[in-house]
Protein backbone atom coordinates (compact mmCIF):
# COMPACT_ATOMS: atom_id res chain seq x y z
CA UNK A 1 0.00 0.00 0.00
CA UNK A 2 1.36 3.47 -1.12
CA UNK A 3 2.59 5.59 2.08
CA UNK A 4 3.41 9.13 1.82
CA UNK A 5 4.57 11.51 4.71
CA UNK A 6 6.37 15.32 4.87
CA UNK A 7 9.97 15.95 5.75
CA UNK A 8 12.03 18.20 6.84
CA UNK A 9 14.14 19.47 3.74
CA UNK A 10 17.31 21.13 3.10
CA UNK A 11 17.21 24.21 1.47
CA UNK A 12 20.00 26.38 0.04
CA UNK A 13 20.59 30.24 1.42
CA UNK A 14 20.66 32.24 -1.05
CA UNK A 15 22.45 35.17 1.21
CA UNK A 16 25.14 32.36 1.94
CA UNK A 17 25.21 30.41 -1.51
CA UNK A 18 24.65 33.25 -4.06
CA UNK A 19 22.22 32.71 -7.35
CA UNK A 20 20.34 29.72 -6.92
CA UNK A 21 21.14 29.41 -10.69
CA UNK A 22 24.77 28.52 -10.15
CA UNK A 23 23.80 25.63 -7.29
CA UNK A 24 20.95 23.78 -8.75
CA UNK A 25 21.35 21.21 -11.51
CA UNK A 26 19.74 18.57 -13.36
CA UNK A 27 19.79 14.73 -12.48
CA UNK A 28 23.45 13.50 -11.95
CA UNK A 29 23.26 10.57 -14.35
CA UNK A 30 22.35 12.87 -17.29
CA UNK A 31 25.31 15.06 -16.63
CA UNK A 32 28.32 14.22 -18.64
CA UNK A 33 31.94 14.57 -17.77
CA UNK A 34 32.30 18.19 -19.60
CA UNK A 35 28.79 19.18 -18.09
CA UNK A 36 29.96 19.00 -14.70
CA UNK A 37 33.08 20.64 -15.12
CA UNK A 38 31.14 23.47 -16.36
CA UNK A 39 28.38 22.96 -13.20
CA UNK A 40 30.83 22.70 -10.68
CA UNK A 41 33.10 26.08 -11.79
CA UNK A 42 29.74 27.94 -11.16
CA UNK A 43 30.09 27.40 -7.41
CA UNK A 44 31.36 25.98 -4.34
CA UNK A 45 27.73 24.95 -3.54
CA UNK A 46 26.41 23.58 -7.07
CA UNK A 47 25.23 20.11 -6.41
CA UNK A 48 27.79 18.28 -8.32
CA UNK A 49 29.88 18.23 -5.48
CA UNK A 50 27.62 16.44 -4.19
CA UNK A 51 25.47 13.88 -6.57
CA UNK A 52 28.89 13.69 -8.58
CA UNK A 53 31.92 13.96 -6.03
CA UNK A 54 35.54 14.23 -6.94
CA UNK A 55 38.05 12.09 -5.00
CA UNK A 56 41.73 12.45 -4.74
CA UNK A 57 44.76 10.70 -3.05
CA UNK A 58 43.74 12.28 0.45
CA UNK A 59 39.72 11.22 0.50
CA UNK A 60 37.08 9.63 -1.65
CA UNK A 61 34.56 11.05 -3.45
CA UNK A 62 32.31 9.69 -0.92
CA UNK A 63 34.02 11.00 1.79
CA UNK A 64 34.48 14.37 0.07
CA UNK A 65 30.69 14.45 -0.42
CA UNK A 66 29.41 13.60 3.16
CA UNK A 67 32.30 16.42 4.48
CA UNK A 68 31.24 19.22 2.65
CA UNK A 69 27.62 18.67 2.90
CA UNK A 70 27.99 18.66 6.46
CA UNK A 71 30.16 21.74 6.10
CA UNK A 72 26.94 23.35 4.21
CA UNK A 73 25.31 22.31 7.08
CA UNK A 74 26.82 24.57 9.85
CA UNK A 75 27.63 27.05 7.96
CA UNK A 76 23.61 27.48 6.84
CA UNK A 77 24.20 27.17 3.53
CA UNK A 78 21.57 24.45 3.68
CA UNK A 79 19.46 25.32 6.17
CA UNK A 80 16.83 22.83 7.23
CA UNK A 81 13.17 23.82 7.80
CA UNK A 82 11.37 22.74 10.94
CA UNK A 83 7.88 21.20 10.38
CA UNK A 84 7.61 18.23 8.32
CA UNK A 85 5.79 19.52 5.19
CA UNK A 86 5.13 18.52 1.08
CA UNK A 87 7.66 20.85 -1.57
CA UNK A 88 5.30 21.65 -4.24
CA UNK A 89 7.66 22.01 -7.84
CA UNK A 90 6.54 23.90 -11.10
CA UNK A 91 8.51 23.79 -13.67
CA UNK A 92 8.01 25.94 -16.94
CA UNK A 93 10.35 24.79 -20.05
CA UNK A 94 10.43 24.90 -23.67
CA UNK A 95 9.36 21.58 -25.23
CA UNK A 96 11.53 20.14 -28.67
CA UNK A 97 8.87 21.51 -30.97
CA UNK A 98 9.58 25.33 -29.32
CA UNK A 99 6.31 24.75 -27.32
CA UNK A 100 6.10 26.39 -24.17
CA UNK A 101 5.12 23.46 -21.33
CA UNK A 102 4.40 23.88 -17.44
CA UNK A 103 4.96 20.67 -14.63
CA UNK A 104 3.39 20.64 -11.37
CA UNK A 105 5.11 17.96 -9.22
CA UNK A 106 5.24 17.41 -5.30
CA UNK A 107 7.91 15.69 -2.97
CA UNK A 108 7.37 13.58 -0.34
CA UNK A 109 8.84 10.58 1.81
CA UNK A 110 7.65 7.31 0.10
CA UNK A 111 7.43 4.34 2.09
CA UNK A 112 9.51 1.23 0.21
CA UNK A 113 7.63 -1.98 -0.53
CA UNK A 114 8.52 -4.72 1.43
CA UNK A 115 9.03 -7.76 0.11
CA UNK A 116 6.33 -9.07 -2.13
CA UNK A 117 4.54 -6.01 -1.93
CA UNK A 118 3.80 -4.43 -6.13
CA UNK A 119 2.52 -0.77 -5.80
CA UNK A 120 5.76 0.45 -7.30
CA UNK A 121 6.76 -0.27 -10.92
CA UNK A 122 9.46 -0.01 -13.18
CA UNK A 123 10.69 -0.57 -16.13
CA UNK A 124 14.71 -0.49 -16.52
CA UNK A 125 16.84 -2.71 -15.89
CA UNK A 126 19.06 -1.79 -12.80
CA UNK A 127 23.04 -2.40 -13.25
CA UNK A 128 25.14 -3.01 -9.99
CA UNK A 129 28.15 -0.56 -10.47
CA UNK A 130 25.54 2.88 -10.75
CA UNK A 131 23.61 0.87 -7.51
CA UNK A 132 26.95 0.69 -5.69
CA UNK A 133 28.17 3.81 -6.44
CA UNK A 134 25.14 5.70 -5.29
CA UNK A 135 24.71 3.27 -2.19
CA UNK A 136 28.11 4.59 -1.31
CA UNK A 137 27.26 8.18 -1.65
CA UNK A 138 24.27 7.59 0.54
CA UNK A 139 25.81 5.51 3.05
CA UNK A 140 28.55 8.76 3.45
CA UNK A 141 26.07 11.74 3.33
CA UNK A 142 23.30 10.01 5.61
CA UNK A 143 20.90 11.68 3.06
CA UNK A 144 18.16 11.80 0.05
CA UNK A 145 20.41 14.16 -2.35
CA UNK A 146 18.24 13.75 -5.29
CA UNK A 147 14.85 12.06 -5.42
CA UNK A 148 13.43 9.01 -7.28
CA UNK A 149 10.88 10.24 -9.80
CA UNK A 150 7.21 8.50 -10.17
CA UNK A 151 3.81 8.83 -11.68
CA UNK A 152 0.25 8.65 -10.23
CA UNK A 153 -3.00 8.75 -11.51
CA UNK A 154 -5.35 11.82 -10.87
CA UNK A 155 -7.96 11.56 -13.42
CA UNK A 156 -10.28 14.14 -11.99
CA UNK A 157 -7.63 16.37 -10.87
CA UNK A 158 -9.12 15.90 -6.90
CA UNK A 159 -5.28 16.08 -5.85
CA UNK A 160 -4.65 18.84 -8.21
CA UNK A 161 -6.94 21.14 -7.10
CA UNK A 162 -6.17 20.54 -3.57
CA UNK A 163 -2.55 20.51 -3.75
CA UNK A 164 -1.46 23.42 -6.57
CA UNK A 165 -4.65 25.53 -6.25
CA UNK A 166 -2.55 28.44 -4.60
CA UNK A 167 0.42 28.03 -6.57
CA UNK A 168 -0.39 31.46 -8.55
CA UNK A 169 -1.91 33.28 -5.58
CA UNK A 170 1.52 32.78 -2.51
CA UNK A 171 5.39 33.15 -4.13
CA UNK A 172 7.48 30.90 -3.96
CA UNK A 173 10.32 29.53 -1.68
CA UNK A 174 12.73 29.33 -4.54
CA UNK A 175 12.94 30.37 -8.19
CA UNK A 176 15.78 29.35 -10.37
CA UNK A 177 16.72 28.31 -13.69
CA UNK A 178 18.77 25.38 -14.36
CA UNK A 179 21.53 24.31 -16.27
CA UNK A 180 19.09 23.13 -19.19
CA UNK A 181 17.30 25.97 -19.17
CA UNK A 182 14.24 25.08 -16.76
CA UNK A 183 13.03 27.57 -14.56
CA UNK A 184 12.34 25.83 -10.75
CA UNK A 185 10.29 27.62 -8.55
CA UNK A 186 9.39 25.52 -4.98
CA UNK A 187 6.75 25.79 -2.30
CA UNK A 188 5.86 24.14 1.37
CA UNK A 189 2.72 22.87 1.86
CA UNK A 190 1.37 20.69 4.78
CA UNK A 191 -0.09 17.09 4.19
CA UNK A 192 -3.52 17.45 3.30
CA UNK A 193 -5.77 14.69 4.61
CA UNK A 194 -7.06 13.44 1.65
CA UNK A 195 -3.38 12.50 0.19
CA UNK A 196 -3.65 8.61 1.68
CA UNK A 197 -7.36 8.25 0.47
CA UNK A 198 -6.15 9.33 -2.66
CA UNK A 199 -3.33 6.70 -3.25
CA UNK A 200 -5.40 3.83 -2.13
CA UNK A 201 -4.93 0.94 -4.20
CA UNK A 202 -2.88 2.67 -6.43
CA UNK A 203 0.29 1.60 -8.45
CA UNK A 204 2.91 4.08 -8.85
CA UNK A 205 5.33 3.31 -11.87
CA UNK A 206 8.74 4.74 -12.02
CA UNK A 207 9.78 7.43 -14.58
CA UNK A 208 13.22 8.25 -13.62
CA UNK A 209 15.31 6.83 -10.83
CA UNK A 210 15.45 3.05 -11.19
CA UNK A 211 18.81 2.62 -9.43
CA UNK A 212 18.25 4.81 -6.83
CA UNK A 213 14.93 3.29 -6.04
CA UNK A 214 17.57 -0.29 -5.87
CA UNK A 215 19.66 1.64 -3.54
CA UNK A 216 17.07 2.64 -1.34
CA UNK A 217 15.68 -0.84 -0.83
CA UNK A 218 19.05 -1.91 -1.47
CA UNK A 219 20.22 0.55 1.89
CA UNK A 220 16.91 -0.34 4.08
CA UNK A 221 17.58 -3.83 3.78
CA UNK A 222 21.19 -3.03 5.16
CA UNK A 223 19.64 -1.26 8.46
CA UNK A 224 17.53 -4.06 9.07
CA UNK A 225 20.77 -6.98 8.83
CA UNK A 226 22.58 -4.76 10.93
CA UNK A 227 20.55 -3.06 13.67
CA UNK A 228 18.14 -4.46 16.30
CA UNK A 229 14.74 -4.15 15.29
CA UNK A 230 14.10 -1.94 18.51
CA UNK A 231 17.24 0.54 17.58
CA UNK A 232 16.66 0.58 13.93
CA UNK A 233 16.33 4.23 12.70
CA UNK A 234 12.97 4.23 10.85
CA UNK A 235 13.96 7.02 8.19
CA UNK A 236 15.57 4.57 5.34
CA UNK A 237 12.15 2.84 5.71
CA UNK A 238 11.75 5.77 2.94
CA UNK A 239 12.49 7.46 -0.07
CA UNK A 240 12.30 10.94 -1.16
CA UNK A 241 9.96 10.84 -4.23
CA UNK A 242 8.85 13.53 -6.88
CA UNK A 243 5.11 12.56 -7.49
CA UNK A 244 3.65 13.53 -11.50
CA UNK A 245 0.20 12.83 -12.31
CA UNK A 246 -0.51 11.04 -15.78
CA UNK A 247 -2.88 13.39 -16.25
CA UNK A 248 -0.42 16.95 -16.10
CA UNK A 249 -0.35 18.45 -19.19
CA UNK A 250 3.45 19.37 -18.86
CA UNK A 251 4.62 15.49 -18.83
CA UNK A 252 5.47 14.92 -21.82
CA UNK A 253 7.67 11.54 -23.19
CA UNK A 254 9.84 11.98 -26.09
CA UNK A 255 11.26 8.97 -28.28
CA UNK A 256 14.24 7.50 -27.34
CA UNK A 257 17.18 8.11 -28.92
CA UNK A 258 20.30 5.67 -29.16
CA UNK A 259 23.51 6.29 -30.84
CA UNK A 260 25.40 2.94 -31.53
CA UNK A 261 28.88 2.70 -30.29
CA UNK A 262 31.49 3.93 -32.68
CA UNK A 263 33.54 0.74 -32.75
CA UNK A 264 30.54 -1.72 -33.90
CA UNK A 265 31.19 -2.62 -37.33
CA UNK A 266 28.20 -2.92 -38.68
CA UNK A 267 26.86 -4.44 -42.42
CA UNK A 268 24.05 -2.63 -43.16
CA UNK A 269 22.69 -3.96 -45.89
CA UNK A 270 22.98 -7.66 -43.30
CA UNK A 271 20.91 -5.88 -40.66
CA UNK A 272 18.31 -4.55 -42.74
CA UNK A 273 18.10 -8.06 -43.38
CA UNK A 274 17.55 -9.19 -40.43
CA UNK A 275 15.50 -6.42 -39.25
CA UNK A 276 12.94 -7.08 -42.65
CA UNK A 277 11.96 -10.02 -40.64
CA UNK A 278 10.26 -8.13 -38.10
CA UNK A 279 9.71 -4.74 -39.83
CA UNK A 280 8.38 -3.09 -42.66
CA UNK A 281 10.51 -0.69 -44.53
CA UNK A 282 9.51 2.66 -45.70
CA UNK A 283 12.59 5.27 -47.26
CA UNK A 284 11.72 8.80 -46.02
CA UNK A 285 14.50 11.17 -46.03
CA UNK A 286 16.05 13.20 -42.60
CA UNK A 287 14.18 16.07 -43.04
CA UNK A 288 10.47 14.40 -42.68
CA UNK A 289 11.45 12.01 -40.08
CA UNK A 290 9.13 14.42 -37.88
CA UNK A 291 6.51 14.33 -40.01
CA UNK A 292 6.68 10.40 -40.59
CA UNK A 293 6.65 9.82 -36.77
CA UNK A 294 3.77 12.21 -36.23
CA UNK A 295 1.93 10.44 -39.19
CA UNK A 296 2.63 7.17 -38.10
CA UNK A 297 -0.49 5.19 -36.57
CA UNK A 298 -0.62 6.43 -32.72
CA UNK A 299 -1.09 2.24 -31.66
CA UNK A 300 1.82 1.06 -33.98
CA UNK A 301 5.69 0.17 -32.76
CA UNK A 302 8.13 2.76 -35.09
CA UNK A 303 11.23 3.65 -35.05
CA UNK A 304 13.61 5.66 -37.30
CA UNK A 305 17.03 4.28 -39.00
CA UNK A 306 19.40 6.02 -40.27
CA UNK A 307 22.06 4.96 -41.52
CA UNK A 308 25.13 7.21 -42.79
CA UNK A 309 26.16 7.16 -46.55
CA UNK A 310 23.60 4.99 -46.75
CA UNK A 311 19.56 6.14 -46.04
CA UNK A 312 16.90 6.58 -43.47
CA UNK A 313 14.02 4.89 -42.94
CA UNK A 314 10.95 4.07 -40.95
CA UNK A 315 10.63 1.03 -39.32
CA UNK A 316 7.34 -0.10 -38.81
CA UNK A 317 6.87 -3.48 -36.28
CA UNK A 318 4.85 -6.27 -37.28
CA UNK A 319 2.97 -7.37 -34.04
CA UNK A 320 2.64 -10.95 -35.05
CA UNK A 321 6.78 -10.69 -34.52
CA UNK A 322 6.62 -8.58 -31.21
CA UNK A 323 6.84 -11.92 -28.90
CA UNK A 324 9.62 -13.76 -31.46
CA UNK A 325 11.47 -10.63 -31.09
CA UNK A 326 11.34 -9.31 -27.25
CA UNK A 327 10.47 -12.84 -25.74
CA UNK A 328 7.86 -14.03 -23.06
CA UNK A 329 9.86 -13.97 -20.32
CA UNK A 330 8.53 -10.61 -18.88
CA UNK A 331 4.85 -9.41 -18.27
CA UNK A 332 2.80 -7.99 -20.92
CA UNK A 333 3.10 -4.79 -20.15
CA UNK A 334 6.83 -5.05 -20.50
CA UNK A 335 6.88 -6.90 -24.04
CA UNK A 336 4.37 -4.16 -25.25
CA UNK A 337 6.26 -1.17 -24.87
CA UNK A 338 8.59 0.26 -27.54
CA UNK A 339 12.05 0.81 -25.58
CA UNK A 340 11.96 -3.44 -24.78
CA UNK A 341 11.68 -4.14 -28.79
CA UNK A 342 14.28 -1.76 -29.37
CA UNK A 343 16.71 -2.89 -26.15
CA UNK A 344 16.36 -6.50 -26.60
CA UNK A 345 14.74 -7.04 -29.73
CA UNK A 346 17.05 -4.80 -32.02
CA UNK A 347 20.14 -3.78 -30.30
CA UNK A 348 20.43 -7.22 -28.30
CA UNK A 349 18.93 -10.25 -30.29
CA UNK A 350 19.78 -9.03 -33.70
CA UNK A 351 22.49 -6.44 -33.45
CA UNK A 352 24.50 -8.83 -30.16
CA UNK A 353 25.17 -6.70 -28.32
CA UNK A 354 25.23 -6.36 -24.55
CA UNK A 355 23.15 -5.04 -21.72
CA UNK A 356 25.68 -2.75 -20.64
CA UNK A 357 26.97 -1.35 -23.99
CA UNK A 358 27.56 2.19 -23.48
CA UNK A 359 25.00 3.84 -25.75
Amino acid sequence: MVEIRGFCGLRFDANKTGALDDVLTPPYDVIDEEERTQLAARSVYNMTHLILPESDAAESGYDRAARLFRGWIESGALRPDQTPSLYLLRQRFTGPDGAALERSAFFGLLKLPEQGERFILGHERTFDKPVQDRLALLRAAQANLEPIFVMYSDARNQLRDVLFASLDTESPLLRATTSDNVVQELWRAPCPPSLAGHFTDQTLYIADGHHRFKTACDYRDACRREAAADTMAHGCDYVMAGFVAFEEPGLKIYAAHRLLPEPLALDVAAFKEKLARYFSFQPISPDTIGMALANAHPDACVFVLRARQHGTWLLTLNEAKRAELVGNDRSPAWQALDVAVLHRGILKQILGLSDDAPL
